[in-house]
């Protein structure tokens, strides 16, 4: 009887302990490099998004509960920042675990967390987060805003609507250079047989943080740059030397915190920030001359912009929780910022295309986004997008069943002027378009 009495008394103790393994100072420290590594896709607060899960609460204890911290630790350091793993130090990533334990309701002892200490997650943590803990240790907001930098631009040719469709050779006027998406230079003073003899002239260290996927814009001798964190710099494009920086701000919280680009036309540059605004500065000075929200707080915007006919196209993302307002293409005159037209990406069910959700409720149809900014064909007048998944992802998640849940996975053909809808096209993954049935398809409905 004793003896059960002391098995049972030892059960418990290895069923909870009063104190986790890792110090006070392990864990403050953790939480300054999780802002700095993990925060952009898993938030400061550990909530999560899109494809990167929550790290605090139940869903955390659900997935982690039943393994040891030897286990988290291993997977951290293998596997995260994500296509990074193994990017930080030993102590960085037991730095990090000793956060997430905390974070998830374990109390900080006396014995410091190494890569060896292997305690069941489920002993130590009980997935109540402290109201006051993701507030400690949050990274500095950059003190400096707006215009932070002032020069001037001292030659600067407007640009047209036809130097966008025909651009000069030495010009770079927009993602991917031309309407169609190219990517290509027509000019040839580099060559295959040069090339090798190609030397640095110069170098420009962006800003840290987040994800740079932008695509410099070129014109007149001037490079204008998207940074993360929303901040567009213009740089003489001979020198590397900064003419202007303009810090829009917010610091994003995001994996994507950068901008994939702008845009020029006539005397302003365009960007899409990542707190789903779009703003227009003057291109010789930097000056915002106007900034229009293209979307309400939670939403944000990455994959950059076009101009079309003196209207700035932009798409929206961050459309994976549930609302009244869904991802759109909109358009905004580029002289005022006033909207023009906007196209829903999710078909509601008083909208053509409504009827391929299986009659799920407007509220819980979700995603849509636009990733990247459209293509244009100045010859048929129409601009193309490629549109998202739905959210959730699985079908049996969204109850979509079967149906196509349009206008998600799909490429979509929009007249500029109107935003009304030509055609698109739904599809599977990696399948393409053939662009003589495209061009088939644009001829039959035009009649």
């Amino acid at each position: 009887m004793a003896a059960s009495a002391f098995a049972l008394w030892a059960c418990s103790a290895v069923a909870q302990q009063d104190t986790g393994p890792f110090t006070e100072t392990q864990a403050s420290q953790g939480h300054r490099e999780y802002s700095a590594a993990c925060a952009s896709c898993h938030q400061e607060n550990l909530a999560g998004g899109g494809e990167a899960p929550s790290l605090a609460g139940g869903n955390f204890l659900n997935s982690w509960g039943e393994r040891s911290t030897r286990d988290l630790y291993e997977y951290l350091h293998a596997a995260m920042p994500l296509g990074k793993g193994g990017s930080l130090s030993d102590q960085s990533y037991q730095n990090i675990v000793a956060f997430l334990l905390e974070a998830n309701g374990a109390t900080a002892g006396g014995t410091p967390f190494t890569g060896q200490t292997a305690v069941k997650i489920g002993n130590v943590a009980s997935g109540q987060v402290s109201p006051g803990l993701v507030s400690r240790g949050q990274p500095t907001l950059p003190l400096r805003s707006g215009l932070t930098v002032a020069g001037k631009v001292s030659a600067y040719t407007p640009v047209t609507e036809a130097m966008l469709r025909e651009p000069p050779d030495g010009d770079w006027l927009m993602f991917r250079r031309n309407y169609q998406g190219w990517s290509f230079s027509p000019l040839k003073q580099i060559n295959a047989a040069n090339v090798k003899n190609l030397q640095l002239k110069w170098a420009w260290a962006m800003n840290e943080g987040g994800a740079n996927e932008v695509t410099p814009i070129v014109h007149d001798g001037v490079m204008f740059l998207s940074n993360t964190d929303n901040i567009v710099q213009a740089l003489d494009a001979r020198t590397g030397k900064l003419i202007w920086e303009n810090r829009i701000g917010p610091r994003s919280p995001y994996l994507y915190g950068g901008n994939r680009s702008l845009a020029l036309y006539e005397d302003k540059v365009f960007v899409a920030t990542t707190d789903a605004h779009l703003a227009a500065l003057d291109a010789r000075s930097g000056k915002v001359a106007w900034k229009v929200a293209i979307g309400s707080k939670g939403h944000n915007q990455t994959g950059g912009v076009i101009v079309i006919h003196g209207k700035v196209l932009v798409g929206l993302t961050g459309c994976s929780a549930y609302g009244t307002e869904k991802c759109a293409i909109s358009a905004y005159d580029a002289e005022t910022g006033a909207q023009d037209w906007r196209f829903t990406t999710v078909a509601l069910k008083s909208t053509p295309g409504g009827d391929t959700w299986n009659g799920l409720d407007d509220l819980y149809r979700a995603g849509g986004e636009t990733w990247i900014a459209g293509t244009y064909d100045p010859e048929l007048n129409l601009t193309y997008w490629g549109v998202a998944q739905a959210k959730p992802w699985m079908r049996a998640s969204r109850g979509t069943a079967n149906g196509a849940a349009l206008y998600s996975s799909s490429t979509v053909a929009l007249d500029p002027d109107t935003g009304k809808l030509k055609w698109y096209h739904s599809h599977s993954p990696g399948e393409s378009l053939d662009l003589d049935e495209v061009f088939e398809r644009v001829l039959i409905d035009q009649g």
